[in-house]
């Protein structure tokens, strides 16, 4: 079965502390529990409160690793079908993508929108 998940960055190293703030998107191809292709998905603007962008850029996609996410966001992707991972610490985009394969990325319920 192949699937898509996308990493948030802002830096293109580390996964984003605020899916708001994503400069881009890394978008990876899962395909029997292995990495089979990333591509990249760049923003054009990085204000907070453009949900309907993540919605069009996530297309496709099934679930996005973010650092934290606004309840606005968070209720426009899973709108449309995509899940908000939030994860519970800092992480390189290698290994958030190594850990979310394999099972073991540590997440947590709390979606903190620091735009304020």
């Amino acid at each position: 079965m192949i699937s898509r998940i996308a990493i948030a960055t802002a830096d293109g190293v580390s996964v984003s502390p605020h899916l708001a703030r994503a400069s881009a998107f890394i978008v990876l191809e899962l395909e029997s529990g292995q990495i089979a292709s990333k591509t990249v998905r760049t923003r054009e603007s990085d204000q907070c409160g453009n949900h309907k962008s993540f919605v069009e850029m996530l297309e496709g996609c099934s679930a996005v690793i973010c650092g934290g996410i606004g309840e606005g966001a968070f209720d426009s992707l899973t709108a449309n079908g995509i899940k908000s991972i939030v994860v519970a610490g800092e992480f390189t985009i290698e290994d958030a993508a190594a850990r979310y394969v394999s099972g073991t990325l540590p997440e947590t319920d709390e979606r903190v929108c620091l735009c304020h």
